[in-house]
């Protein structure tokens, strides 16, 4: 059995009950010491005496199955300190929090005390049974028989015993008059934000609570570890001000490959150390595989642990790991088929099947022989069926010998994001049809685009609008610009679907700032869209996006252009997915002394998607730029559009700029009376800045329409994680 770590121990010299000392946890011969662990209880045994930095409230965050509980519980053993829990539920109380006062049954047999007092802390039957064993040291069937006795005598008594009133305290107040270490689970599911606002004081290093018996100070032994899953369904922020009030917090994850397969074996019992730790390698692909594509089930160490123990009883591994682990993150057949091919990218089950037939791995790619044939290519050859499915396998088993050669934590990595990946859409026009379309188009744009510049000072200025060409082999290189991003495309377009949902689904729209009828529950996020507003007979919120990308010089440095392009693709896959009407424009200025506005139509609202990935490729840096022409025909255009919330972004890396004088205050001035003469028709302006000039851009639109996206490496991700809060 694993021994207690003498320096970690907390309450030297304290006297514990009977009761008290098996509350104390046990750590099994199974039990893994995780680095968690140890860098806890050590800063807890050492700041201990220090009344100014003692660490007695964790904060433990993480994913299902990482082990939060069991390291709660291994910090009592480490600590000494008693373990008690609690279990929270969306409709939690204050009187779950505090105690509340409960009949109870007077009798003349006073050694029915003790026993009344262990019921009345137990919550089911077994727990009932489980404490008279220990507390008088009986059988389980001694312990059955005196809990029946009791029942009997006070049925049968002559004196029809006399109903009382009495406070318990629950077991938080329990714990923290007490001196144990008390593991709070899932707060976040309180629906009523309140209840743990209550628990603010009593988490203070002397805080007391207010009870009808009194009030109950914090024992200086009490530690609080509160264990909470992160972003699940039902779950809402923690409270910051409990938040704050952890000393010290922890991000669970799965352990390190080497741990999981330590403590599975340890756990299990299963012999085979090879085996086992590639069954943990396909555990911690499927867990990035499901956060990738925003699953919301976990591949934890539970899953890891049954699907072990299955395997070591005579379970088909492949048979089991459907029912152990894939069903238990989903069953949704679009989510288990995204699983699935991540699976069979790496090539991690074709390596597991080769350990249980007693071939080495060396052997997975000496049978890859011949040249590398394609699915497709299967299915035309003109043999049997049987040939057909061989060729199927090598041209499969082909691709996971490549992916071996790879180190294999990013070719797991990379396999959650090639699952992603998606072919070319197929185009329902011929490319030359699609090019006859685009003169006529070419026409009638730039005519609509002088007219709603006819009365800015920009109106006898030359201006043309170039439909951008169609280059067929760019779109290779779209998808490989777009690649990196998939993930969080499809992360974001799951949320946006659930929002959209349930906002089309219900008579309210849901987390207003204003409304018809008041929601508690939302006050936990403090972002005071605490109402619901009545929907209008056939309405539906939706959002109309229009993208301004500057297409100057300056773009070039630093890869801007690059960055904005990439950003530009992932936002049009989003708006593809969720059917959002969507317009892109580039521009640049200067061209010639006769093309003093150039516009560049990538997308018009009025359009579908085909071809708009491989007219994006064409985006490049140019001349000057003319923000304020670009702006006004974009927000013509979009104040047309039915949609509740109206959007412009702009994307720039500097001030405006363009012969012979429009800069400075003539520039600001103008774009200003755009943003003046648009937003009193619904259209809301928002400017991100990814260049050098950003306060420039931000005194000319005002803090309120501006966001820092300098950070070139994190823009594309924000970018899209912006888009998400107008709908």
């Amino acid at each position: 059995m694993t021994q207690i770590q003498p320096s970690f121990v907390v309450t030297k010299g304290r006297d514990f009950s009977k009761l008290e000392q098996t509350m104390i946890w046990k750590k099994p011969q199974s039990h893994q010491t995780s680095a968690e662990e140890l860098r806890i209880a050590s800063e807890i045994a050492l700041n201990w005496a220090d009344p100014e930095m003692k660490i007695f409230n964790v904060l433990l965050e993480g994913d299902a199955g990482s082990g939060k509980t069991q390291l709660a519980k291994a910090l009592s053993a480490d600590l000494q300190l008693p373990y008690t829990k609690i279990t929270c539920f969306a409709d939690m109380d204050k009187s779950d929090v505090f105690g509340a006062l409960l009949p109870v049954i007077n009798t003349d047999q006073e050694e029915d005390k003790d026993l009344l007092d262990a019921i009345y802390q137990s919550d089911c039957f077994e727990d009932v049974l489980g404490l008279i064993q220990r507390h008088f040291s009986l059988t389980r069937e001694r312990a059955r028989a005196k809990f029946a006795e009791l029942i009997e005598r006070i049925e049968t008594s002559d004196q029809q015993p006399t109903i009382q009133y009495k406070f318990y305290p629950s077991e938080i107040v329990r714990a923290l008059e007490k001196g144990y270490l008390l593991e709070i689970q899932e707060p976040t599911v309180i629906r009523d934000a309140s209840v743990l606002v209550a628990l603010n004081s009593a988490l203070e290093q002397n805080g007391m609570l207010n009870i009808p018996t009194g009030f109950v100070r914090r024992h200086p032994d009490c530690v609080v570890i509160i264990t909470t899953n992160r972003n699940y369904q039902g779950n809402r922020p923690l409270n910051e001000s409990l938040r704050d009030r952890m000393q010290h917090a922890e991000k669970m994850d799965l352990p390190e490959l080497a741990v999981m397969v330590q403590r599975g074996i340890a756990k299990t019992n299963y012999p085979d150390k090879t085996t086992a730790e590639k069954m943990a390698e396909i555990i911690r692909l499927l867990d990035v595989t499901a956060k990738a594509n925003a699953i919301k089930g976990v591949a934890g160490m539970r899953s890891y642990f049954y699907w072990l123990n299955a395997v070591k009883q005579g379970q088909d591994p492949f048979t089991a790991i459907d029912s152990k682990v894939l069903y238990k993150i989903t069953t949704d057949p679009n989510e288990l088929s995204l699983l699935q091919q991540a699976l069979e990218a790496s090539g991690l089950l074709v390596q597991l099947r080769l350990l249980f037939s007693g071939q080495p791995l060396n052997a997975f790619k000496e049978q890859i022989k011949g040249r590398r044939i394609s699915s497709e290519e299967a299915e035309t050859m003109e043999t049997s069926d049987s040939d057909k499915q061989e060729a199927k396998s090598a041209a499969t088993e082909a691709t996971f010998s490549e992916e071996l050669e790879r180190n294999s934590h990013d070719g797991q990595a990379k396999a959650g994001s090639e699952a992603q990946e998606a072919a070319p859409a197929a185009h329902s026009l011929s490319i030359e049809a699609y090019e006859a379309q685009e003169k006529e188009k070419k026409t009638t744009a730039s005519k609509a685009a002088r007219q709603a510049l006819k009365e800015s000072i920009h109106a006898k200025e030359g201006l043309i609008v170039h439909r951008p060409p169609v280059d067929l082999e760019k779109a290779t290189e779209a998808q490989q610009r777009l690649q990196p991003l998939l993930p969080i495309v499809e992360s974001l377009i799951k949320q946006t679907q659930e929002v959209l949902e349930n906002e089309q689904a219900s008579a309210y729209s849901k987390g207003k700032y204003n409304g018809t009828r008041f929601d508690a529950s939302k006050v936990a996020y403090q972002d005071f869209r605490t109402f619901d507003k009545k929907n209008p007979p056939h309405e539906q919120p939706s959002l109309a996006l229009a993208l301004r990308i500057d297409e100057s010089g300056s773009m070039i440095r630093e890869d801007r252009i690059l960055y904005a392009q990439q950003a530009v693709l992932a936002v049009n896959a989003f708006a593809e997915r969720l059917s959002l009407p969507l317009m892109i424009y580039g521009d640049t200025a200067d061209v010639t002394a006769r093309e003093k506005t150039s516009l560049f139509a990538y997308k018009e609202f009025n359009e579908g998607f085909e071809f708009v990935p491989e007219k994006l490729m064409t985006m490049k840096p140019r001349q000057n730029n003319r923000d304020g022409a670009v702006l006004r025909v974009l927000a013509e255009k979009l104040a047309h559009q039915p949609a509740t919330t109206k959007l412009l972004l702009n994307i720039s890396d500097g001030q405006p700029k363009a012969l012979p004088d429009y800069t400075g205050v003539k520039a600001k001035e103008d774009i200003q009376q755009v943003i003046a003469d648009y937003e009193r028709q619904g259209v809301l302006f928002l400017a991100a800045a990814i260049g050098q000039d950003k306060e420039v851009i931000k005194a000319i639109y005002g803090e309120e329409r501006f966001i820092d996206l300098s950070n070139l490496t994190e823009f594309p991700q924000r970018l899209l994680q912006l888009l998400t809060r107008y709908l």
